[in-house]
């Protein structure tokens, strides 16, 4: 399942972090505003039970999310970071993980998923947070991972950009995964980049590495 958020709040960041000029400071409160808000859109998607509220004045009708417990955010190192940031404002109560993974820079872009820490995902609604999906590999590698781990009762991704080229790679190997994105990109270079894109999230957001 895709949902493609057009919200204009978040359609609007969008814009402002795309920008060639974009400083550093800027772009992680774009990044870590687009993950509140995705995470808005998605909290709709919660199951909820119906209770009565005693006011000083009576009795309203309320409501009670029931899956604030079940919630598991994991971040994708580096580039997650401040999008999780977002994200665990709107869902507080949410466990957390943390996935390591690189892709080599040759086609076909093979993945190497160094570190991954999650809780028990056995039941859970797990949230993998990260900014682009390109190719797809790096998503699939940590979401093989994720299920050899335990079998979640929601497998999400939160995504600012996607390729079409990634999404139809990830779909292909994981059905189930509900896609929460900004925007679908539909090119891809031979280098593995998303046009018209951003460039390097994790770049963009915290300096470029040494090599």
């Amino acid at each position: 399942m895709i949902i493609e958020v057009k919200h204009l709040l978040v359609q609007e960041k969008l814009s402002r972090i795309r920008r060639r000029d974009v400083g550093r400071v800027e772009f992680r409160a774009g990044v870590r505003e687009i993950g509140r808000l995705i995470s808005y859109q998605f909290a709709n998607s919660l199951e909820v039970e119906d209770f009565p509220v005693k006011t000083p004045m009576g009795t309203a009708n309320g409501v009670r999310i029931k899956d604030w417990d079940d919630l598991i955010v994991v971040s994708v190192l580096r580039a997650a970071i401040p999008m999780v940031e977002g994200i665990m404002r709107v869902f507080q109560e949410a466990q957390s993980g943390v996935a390591g993974a690189w892709r080599n820079d040759e086609p076909p872009f093979p993945v190497n998923v160094g570190y991954l820490k999650l809780p028990e995902v056995d039941g859970k609604i797990v949230i993998v947070a990260d900014p682009m999906l390109a190719t797809g590999n790096t998503m699939v590698a940590i979401l093989d991972r994720v299920k050899e781990l335990g079998t979640p009762k929601r497998l999400v991704m939160f995504n600012i950009i996607s390729a079409q080229e990634g999404i139809e790679k990830v779909l292909r190997q994981h059905p189930d995964l509900e896609l929460y994105t900004a925007s679908i990109d539909e090119e891809l270079t031979h280098d593995g980049y998303i046009v018209p894109g951003l460039g390097d999230a994790g770049d963009l957001a915290f300096g470029k590495p040494c090599e």
